[in-house]
């Protein structure tokens, strides 16, 4: 197992939360202006790697909404849709 294999399987690892936390951590750095050119970009790249690893674990989560409906006296369940409550109403 590479390096890169390591820091993937440690990102990976990550709560959303945490992973969230770390990325907002690096975006004031960046933020800041006080990097270099090269530590700007390790920042950034390592930002992109947290992002991702956000974005996975939040579809990761959409796909395990479900929404219980009632058809026939059976309980079922359906996918959640996105938008699909902007009317207030379930």
């Amino acid at each position: 197992m590479d390096v890169s294999s390591n820091v993937e399987n440690v990102y990976q690892s990550l709560t959303f939360e945490n992973a969230l936390e770390k990325l907002e951590s690096l975006v004031e750095k960046l933020e800041k202006g006080n990097l270099t050119l090269d530590e700007s970009l390790e920042v950034f790249e390592e930002g992109m790697k947290l992002a991702r690893v956000c974005s996975n674990k939040l579809s990761k989560a959409e796909s395990r909404i479900e929404q219980l409906i009632v058809e026939n006296g059976e309980i079922r369940t359906k996918p959640f849709t996105e938008g699909q409550f902007n009317d207030g109403k379930f």
